[in-house]
């Protein structure tokens, strides 16, 4: 009875380590390079060619503390999924932080405002997550920017504005 009863909890502590594997093999920011390849990626660009969509999404932490982490996980993920759908294939998504997001965008400043990838409006309807298998809408408060880069323009100044503009969002 003892072995059957270890072999029991072994079978539950397998199927605990499976779903924590798959949970954390389906992240939903993984797709997206860290802040150091991002400002690897921005360094390594011609200055003039490209432009960066930076968006601050603030709500994500105050989900997982109102909510819990699978809303927030969940609601990460769908945001980031209408982010990576309302961009053109050839764009570059990066984590900067927690809320802050960086796409390597190569457009100029006035084609990205004119497709409306520069705009707040690129979200028109609120992001939705389930608990308890009930639905939930935790309010994200979207700030999108901008920033074009000059032809003459140093990597060190391009990374200067956008910390300057995610840490004011």
């Amino acid at each position: 009875m003892t072995v059957s009863q270890f072999q029991v909890e072994i079978r539950i502590l397998h199927k605990r380590i499976d779903t924590l594997e798959a949970a954390a093999s389906l992240d939903h920011l993984t797709p997206f390079c860290n802040r150091e390849e991002t400002e690897q990626r921005i360094k390594a660009a011609v200055p003039g060619e490209y432009c960066l969509l930076l968006v601050t999404a603030r709500g994500l932490r105050r989900a997982e503390m109102q909510f819990g982490p699978p809303v927030s996980e969940e609601l990460a993920g769908a945001f980031t999924r209408r982010l990576r759908n309302s961009l053109p294939p050839t764009a570059v998504l990066g984590r900067w932080g927690t809320e802050e997001l960086i796409a390597i965008v190569q457009m100029k400043k006035t084609e990205a405002l004119a497709s409306g990838t520069g705009s707040p409006n690129i979200f028109p309807e609120p992001t939705s997550a389930c608990r308890a298998r009930k639905p939930v809408r935790p309010a994200l408060q979207l700030n999108v920017g901008v920033v074009d880069t000059a032809a003459g323009e140093t990597p060190a100044q391009i990374l200067e504005r956008v910390g300057v503009f995610l840490t004011g969002a």
